[in-house]
């Protein structure tokens, strides 16, 4: 995809060498055409992040502009969805009379949403609303590139070997003893038994493969010893985030973010304090089982 590609009014702006485009010409709060929406897709299973700047959109219309790229998911946390509006899950510090608006420190470690559903997610795509000047960014890494760049030998190895993800196991090791939010209950994690999938995936649309484990949710490798199957993970959840493949966003009131779950990981960076307001709304789009 060269730097610029226009249907209508859009452009495509790489951001950087790691990942990441930025779309310009779109207002996300009116219908897309089909062919607007065959581009951002295009441009999705490219650079795995997409950025849409100065929307300001009502539920309505992100919900709208979600679904152009297929149906939505319910968050298993049913308390953070936004009050008649369940397709969007709510992050956010921000309290009001006493009661928390959205989910406080979600997503401080790296993962894919809904990795640990059998069909994980295509995307998601979330709002900011408010957000502290210069402070809570996100990081995301280019699954493709941390692929790309494993030995001949290691891609060799982990070609036919799944890896297991559990919600629980996040629950434990992420969630448990941090005092922002509180755990999923027994009836959620009922809900999302842990799943297998392919160590390597194949991204459905651009056919690159991509590595599909994190350290949020990925428990071990099936088939293979404990111990060996720790030193791998371990490997190859510090070479994912090698700077080479990694892209830090600094958000902006009105940003829209859209990111590829088959092809991305990210990671919530919490360096603000609960004086530091921060609203955001997410939409997650269903997607398939990885091969």
């Amino acid at each position: 995809m060269t730097d610029t590609l226009h249907a209508g009014q859009i452009s495509i702006r790489p951001l950087g060498s790691a990942l990441g485009a930025e779309i310009g010409g779109i207002d996300l709060s009116k219908p897309a055409g089909a062919a607007e929406i065959a581009h951002v897709r295009r441009a999705l299973g490219e650079h795995c992040v997409l950025i849409f700047r100065g929307q300001a959109l009502t539920p309505e219309q992100l919900i709208a502009f979600s679904r152009m790229f297929g149906a939505l998911e319910r968050h298993v946390l049913q308390d953070y969805l936004l009050p008649g509006f369940p397709e969007i899950y709510v992050i956010s510090n921000v309290t009001e009379a006493g009661k928390p608006v959205g989910r406080a420190g979600a997503g401080q470690y790296w993962h894919t949403d809904l990795a640990y559903v059998k069909e994980p997610s295509l995307g998601s795509i979330m709002a900011a609303i408010e957000v502290p000047e210069g402070r809570g960014d996100t990081l995301f890494a280019n699954m493709y590139k941390a692929y790309d760049a494993l030995s001949e030998p290691m891609k060799t190895y982990l070609w036919s070997l799944r890896a297991v993800h559990d919600f629980a196991y996040t629950q434990r090791t992420q969630i448990a003893g941090k005092g922002y939010t509180k755990p999923a209950s027994a009836e959620q994690l009922a809900k999302t038994p842990p799943v297998s999938h392919p160590a390597i995936r194949t991204h459905p649309e651009s056919k690159r493969l991509a590595l599909y484990v994190n350290p949020g949710m990925t428990t071990h490798l099936e088939g293979v010893p404990p111990e060996e199957s720790r030193a791998v993970l371990d490997y190859l959840f510090e070479h994912a985030v090698k700077p080479a493949f990694v892209y830090r966003h600094r958000w902006q009131p009105g940003d829209v973010v859209f990111w590829d779950n088959r092809c991305s990981m990210h990671c919530a960076i919490d360096d603000y304090g609960a004086e530091d307001r921060r609203l955001m709304w997410r939409t997650t789009v269903k997607g398939d089982a990885p091969v």
